[in-house]
């Protein structure tokens, strides 16, 4: 039984994320802060940083996390963010830098993936902002358990 819940949960979180604007910031369950988003670029790539974090329960049973994440653009894959402080265990973020809807824009992805008992749950979202932004607001669009 509770498996199918987490499919049906699942489903549905994966088919609003899938609709443009179907979740903005104030419809999400939780959104992240990051802080000091700082870009650099050169022929061989981009990489960003900044902080993001969490406190404690921003979702039922989640963990507290604060992390500086360095994605690299051309790579476009999932990256994993460093604690600045002691993460729980089993508790880690990932963050990845991939195209926007518009060339102008930057898309952030972030994801926190951490454990309680047998069940691993991943809380993410995304935000697309402008270069030169330095404080953006991640909406967390889609929360998956798995058992």
């Amino acid at each position: 039984m509770f498996t199918s819940v987490i499919a049906v949960i699942s489903a549905f979180a994966a088919s609003a994320a899938a609709l443009p604007g179907a979740v903005g910031v104030r419809d999400a369950p939780a959104t992240w802060t990051a802080t000091g988003f700082e870009e650099g670029c050169s022929p061989g790539g981009c990489i960003a940083s900044f902080n993001i974090s969490a406190p404690a329960g921003y979702i039922t049973g989640a963990p507290a996390f604060n992390v500086e994440c360095h994605p690299i653009y051309i790579q476009q894959g999932w990256i994993t963010c460093d604690a600045n402080d002691a993460e729980a265990t089993g508790s880690s973020v990932s963050s990845m830098w991939t195209d926007a809807s518009e060339r102008e824009l930057i898309k952030i992805s972030v994801s926190h993936i951490w454990t309680s008992g047998e069940v691993r749950y991943n809380a993410s979202g995304f935000d697309e902002f402008a270069a030169g932004t330095q404080t953006f607001q991640v909406p967390v669009s889609s929360i998956t358990a798995v058992a």
